[in-house]
């Protein structure tokens, strides 16, 4: 039973958009700061994940 709860969360949470949004919330900062970015362009950048991840959840739950 708790191989196939694993599995399933697992499962689930690779198919989330919500999910990689969050993964590149860390990604995309580490990145862009090994590039020499500008910090205006990085925090438009980590703001706009954010707004990706708050929309994604807004039409979640608009889905139920």
């Amino acid at each position: 039973m708790k191989k196939f709860f694993q599995k399933y969360l697992i499962g689930a949470m690779l198919k989330s958009k919500k999910f990689w949004y969050a993964i590149s919330s860390v990604v995309v900062p580490a990145i862009v700061t090994y590039l020499g970015v500008d910090d205006k362009t990085a925090t438009e950048l980590y703001h706009a994940i954010l707004v990706l991840i708050v929309g994604q959840g807004i039409a979640d739950v608009a889905k139920k």
